[in-house]
């Protein structure tokens, strides 16, 4: 029956390539790839912890707060270049108003912040267990863009609360110009 021992079967000579291509392979995925799993998945764990949390709501309520501080000196510098007196309630109120905004956003730019960590976390879970069974990496589609979609959602609702208070402005000084307006008409031509 064969030349060949029973315990070993004869290896052809394309079976012995393609055992060679697939330790070098195996080889390659060990010191190039295994690194960079562990790294990933040590990133997504760190993503999890409360320093983590507090990192991504302070970008957040910072970002704010930037947004707002431009707004707020250009707000007062405006009044300040009409002559509205600075200790003047139409400029405190209007200030402080502002302010009141700041707040309120800050606090909804953190717990979005946070919110939007706690996706990043999972979807990194989720893409962890998945690298673990062999499948392909869908976790990742989207994470990219929770930050840039919570700096949106900041801007648009600064500009929303600022363009809300220059219609109310718009709207006081046009019912105050045509009440002049009538007034001077009233009296002008008795």
């Amino acid at each position: 029956m064969g030349g060949g021992s029973p315990d070993r079967p004869d290896e052809s000579e394309a079976y012995r390539a393609l055992a060679e291509q697939s330790a070098t392979y195996f080889n390659r995925y060990k010191d190039v790839f295994v690194p960079l799993e562990n790294q990933y998945i040590q990133s997504v764990f760190d993503a999890g912890s409360g320093a983590a949390y507090q990192d991504a709501q302070n970008t957040a309520t910072s970002l704010a707060q930037s947004q707002f501080d431009q707004r707020i000196g250009g707000l007062q510098s405006g009044m300040l270049a009409k002559g509205v007196d600075p200790t003047s309630g139409r400029f405190q109120g209007a200030t402080s108003d502002a302010f009141e905004k700041l707040g309120s956003i800050r606090g909804l730019a953190g717990a979005d912040a946070g919110i939007n960590n706690t996706d990043r976390f999972l979807g990194g879970i989720q893409n962890v267990v998945k690298m673990g069974q062999g499948l392909a990496s869908e976790a990742m589609q989207g994470q990219i863009g929770l930050a840039q979609t919570a700096e949106d959602k900041i801007r648009s609702q600064f500009s929303t609360d600022f363009a809300d208070d220059q219609q109310k402005s718009q709207a006081l000084g046009t019912a105050a110009g045509m009440a002049a307006g009538g007034a001077y008409n009233y009296y002008g031509s008795n």
